[in-house]
């Protein structure tokens, strides 16, 4: 229950701190409460057109619509934020992909067996 509850709260922190997430590439603190508090307004009509279609098919669809616009605008925003790299976010990138190579590299290549009977 612990992993699961830091995992959460690892998620939530690398998405809507702008400590974290790639909106502190903008410079420009306005701009980032500008583009968290856009995101946000966006968000929320989402999900209300979601709840909304509980009860009618059509707010459902309009819903799902604008579930698929916020995604891609959120990936929009964070990719055009992302743009201009700082140096450690390279390094720290490459690190972390190379560390999920290692994770996902297969585990049964340059296994041998061990037979304690032979080797006594």
């Amino acid at each position: 229950m612990r992993n699961a509850l830091m995992w959460f709260y690892y998620s939530w922190d690398s998405i809507m701190n702008v400590k974290y997430n790639p909106l502190s590439y903008v410079r420009n603190v306005s701009m980032q409460m500008y583009f968290m508090t856009a995101l946000s307004i966006l968000w929320t009509a989402t999900f209300c057109g979601l709840i909304a279609g509980w009860t009618n098919v059509i707010p459902l669809i309009y819903g799902h619509i604008g579930f698929l616009f916020a995604t891609f605008m959120t990936y929009g925003v964070f990719k055009d934020a992302e743009r201009d790299r700082p140096k450690w976010f390279e390094k720290w990138n490459t690190d972390y992909l190379a560390d999920r190579a290692f994770k996902n590299r297969d585990k049964t290549k340059n296994a041998c067996r061990w037979n304690l009977e032979i080797e006594a």
